[in-house]
């Protein structure tokens, strides 16, 4: 058997995949466009037919992909679940709190141990000392995975085995940071309401910070190179008011960014960069 079975590889799937080939695991891989193994294979990687026939290669399947919708699409066949028992699963796909409990129901059911997991960092610094991942489950198959993943990232946290916990932290991470780009805008509109220089309030705030660069950014009206589009912001707003609803909490901040998140989109700015939100908060 290979070591680990990996998939799912777009951006951040593949390059998760490219660093375990690198730290020396070996590896199968498949994706449903399959032109997206081939430069994994050239570094060595095995590629797979089939979800069931990757599954079969590894005691060990990592996945990566935009749903854990998807992934029980692509898990719930007779081929994979009869390949995937007594094996191990580690989810690393964007989803709710109720959605990582769902998964580990339906893993339990099929004999799999369930690993939930959220990334705390960009595809570029995975690999590096900064990279945060997050993983709960139960403590004896997170301490059987613990060592292929070290590679991943410096900062790697089991929580314990509340699976809810990973996804909670993720939600919990991006409300703040969207919070801050919000009220960072809102800072720099005020700013240019008032006739105020932005340089003088991105002077205001630390090297580095999300806001500086935000105005910075949008005093060079560079929209089109972004770091993270509109509609990626837009896919985590459904998901804080997913979450909202399945843990029937007040969901007030996330209707207020739907609301402006959807206004940039309706009026063409979606694929841009989030500071494309300022040309929404300067109309009157």
């Amino acid at each position: 058997m290979n070591t680990i079975s990996f998939i799912g590889l777009g951006t951040m799937g593949g390059t998760l995949a490219r660093v375990l080939l690198r730290g020396g695991h070996q590896l199968t891989v498949w994706n449903r466009t399959s032109e997206k193994t081939a430069s994994l294979v050239e570094e060595g990687a095995k590629p797979a037919a089939s979800v069931g026939e990757a599954v079969a290669a590894s005691p060990v399947t990592i996945v990566c992909i935009d749903s854990y919708a998807t992934t029980r699409s692509l898990m719930d066949t007779q081929e994979v679940l009869d390949a995937f028992s007594g094996r191990i699963l580690v989810q690393l796909s964007t989803g709710t709190p109720g959605e990582a409990q769902e998964s580990a129901e339906w893993s339990r059911q099929h004999n799999i141990t369930y690993i939930d997991g959220a990334i705390e960092c960009l595809p570029s610094a995975v690999g590096t000392k900064d990279a945060l991942f997050l993983f709960a489950g139960p403590e004896d198959g997170y301490r059987t995975v613990e060592p292929l993943l070290q590679c991943l990232g410096g900062d790697i946290r089991y929580l314990g085995d509340n699976i809810r916990a990973p996804a909670a932290l993720d939600l919990a991470w991006l409300s703040q940071r969207l919070g801050q780009i919000i009220g960072g805008l809102h800072g720099i509109r005020l700013c240019q309401a008032e006739d105020v220089d932005i340089e003088a309030f991105a002077n205001m705030l630390p090297d580095g910070d999300r806001v500086q660069l935000l105005a910075r950014r949008i005093a060079e009206e560079r929209y089109h190179d972004p770091d993270v589009t509109v509609r990626v912001w837009d896919a985590v707003v459904r998901r804080f008011e997913e979450q909202a609803r399945e843990a029937g909490m007040n969901d007030a901040f996330p209707a207020f960014a739907a609301g402006l998140i959807g206004h940039t989109i309706q009026a063409g700015y979606g694929d841009e960069d989030v500071a494309a939100m300022i040309k929404m908060l300067q109309n009157s």
